[in-house]
């Protein structure tokens, strides 16, 4: 009887469901406890370790600044390692440990360039708030990080600027159509003999100012103004840049018509320099002419005196017929060959090195000079004489590569903007003259040209834009930049 009393009491208390919720609840809260806080410190370490990777990407990129590039790898190091520490001090829970980081500079002079990379390494030790609960008081990872950087190299810019009297020519379709309109003539002719000007009765003032004066009151905007004010804000890009990069730009500057000018010496795009260079460009105006074809008394001339020399004399007291032999592309080539006596180098800052060598050809690429003889004019040939030579040769065509070539083989790189070429309304001597080689211009300025640094622009695109466009170029080809 006892024994059926007991069995029935165990049986009522199993089916008993009075205070099974506290039980559930007391035998679960503690997990939950556990759970809850392993949340919270997942949280805490997720955001140590976004911000610890923050930090070791920041270290890694201080010890490949363009400052710190022209540094030892232990200053480099240095700097890394001061960067971390600086900004980790700044995060709570954190206790840093500097034997827990590891930072490696590496410099690499295989190439011309030194390329250098940087390892950032930390491992790092937080506090968990809630791990007495599940008996790991602290969470350890490891952040890594890294930069790879290579110098900017060092470059010297020539640029070489067509200002002949085809640069006269308007820029835009509609700055030709206004020209036309007002003075029979596309060219903006730049002349001392204003009766030139009277062309048309619609063009007002003609007895005062010439085309080209015309052109500049009126706003019309023509080639040469465009060419002037692209090789200005090259100077200013290449000051921006240089001072972006750490790497040093210099520029100079020269015109090329039937001669050969320099507007500046080679100096330093500094913004200190900045103004010296403009200056100099801005001072590039087309030939003052006496009338059409000709150089008035007491001009310069310069004229050939053998295939690879030439010499300037003052005209006397009578005007000089040029026979419009005016753009002789190859002499200022041949000139600029000259006038560069040193020969570039890799614009490493290693010992010994020099700065690249990079010439910016800025024309339309027609051929239109005096020569000695007929050699190498395949085109368009007439003899002339004026008083310093009874046998030129008015020349027509297509730029000699040959004369790039001996700019390339000495390390220099061209960069070539085509300022095309194009038909001029009512001129029948194009048809005759020009036409039959128009389409050999383009190609020989790309074999002029360097691997991808040939750039064309016509009249319904910015000479100042492309300019800027082949400069930028030249400057991503010679270096880069990755982390």
């Amino acid at each position: 009887m006892t024994r059926f009393r007991i069995a029935a009491a165990a049986v009522r208390l199993a089916c008993d469901a009075k205070g099974n919720v506290a039980v559930v609840f007391a035998l679960a809260a503690f997990p939950l406890l556990i759970a809850a806080g392993g949340a919270v410190d997942f949280a805490i370490v997720s955001r140590v370790q976004t911000q610890l990777y923050a930090i070791c990407d920041s270290a890694a990129l201080a010890a490949t600044t363009p400052a710190m590039m022209s540094q030892s790898t232990s200053t480099a190091k240095s700097a890394a390692i001061g960067m971390f520490g600086a900004q980790v001090a700044q995060i709570k829970r954190l206790a840093y440990n500097s034997a827990n980081l590891t930072v490696t500079v590496e410099d690499a002079t295989a190439s011309s360039t030194k390329t250098r990379t940087v390892t950032v390494s930390y491992r790092a030790q937080v506090d968990n708030a809630f791990g007495s609960f599940y008996h790991v008081p602290t969470s350890s990872f490891t952040v890594t990080a890294a930069s790879t950087a290579s110098t900017a190299r060092n470059i010297d810019f020539y640029l070489l600027l067509d200002n002949s009297p085809s640069m006269e020519l308007p820029a835009t379709t509609a700055g030709l159509a206004s020209m036309a309109a007002a003075t029979g003539c596309v060219f903006a002719c730049h002349e001392n003999d204003l009766k030139e000007a009277q062309i048309s009765a619609s063009f007002v003032g003609w007895n005062s100012y010439d085309s080209y004066t015309y052109a500049q009151n009126q706003g019309i905007r023509l080639r040469i103004d465009n060419v002037r004010e692209a090789a200005k804000r090259v100077a200013s890009s290449a000051q921006t840049m240089m001072a972006a990069n750490g790497a040093t730009y210099r520029i100079a500057s020269y015109a090329f018509n039937f001669g050969f000018t320099q507007l500046h010496a080679l100096t330093s795009a500094t913004s200190a320099n900045l103004s010296a260079i403009t200056n100099g460009v801005g001072t590039m105006t087309p030939p003052l002419m006496s009338r059409e074809n000709y150089l008035p008394p007491g001009a310069s001339y310069t004229y050939p005196t053998s295939a690879t020399s030439w010499t300037t004399a003052t005209i006397g007291s009578s005007e000089l017929n040029t026979r419009d032999a005016m753009t002789d592309i190859g002499m200022a080539l041949k000139r600029l060959n000259s006038a560069v006596t040193t020969n570039p180098g890799s614009g490493t800052t290693a010992s010994g090195d020099k700065p690249q060598g990079v010439v910016m050809l800025v024309t339309d690429g027609v051929v239109d000079g005096s020569f000695l003889t007929t050699t190498g004019c395949n085109y368009y040939t007439k003899a002339y004489s004026n008083s310093f030579n009874s046998s030129f040769y008015r020349c027509m065509g297509p730029i000699d590569t040959a004369d790039c070539k001996t700019l390339k083989d000495r390390g220099f790189r061209i960069a070539v903007l085509n300022t095309v070429y194009y038909p001029t309304p009512g001129y029948g001597f194009y048809d005759s003259a020009v036409a039959p080689f128009t389409s050999q211009v383009s190609p020989a300025l790309k074999t002029c040209a360097s691997t991808d640094l040939y750039f064309e622009v016509d009249t319904t695109g910015d000479i100042s834009d492309a300019m800027l466009y082949l400069f930028q170029k030249v400057v991503t080809s010679a270096s880069r930049l990755t982390q």
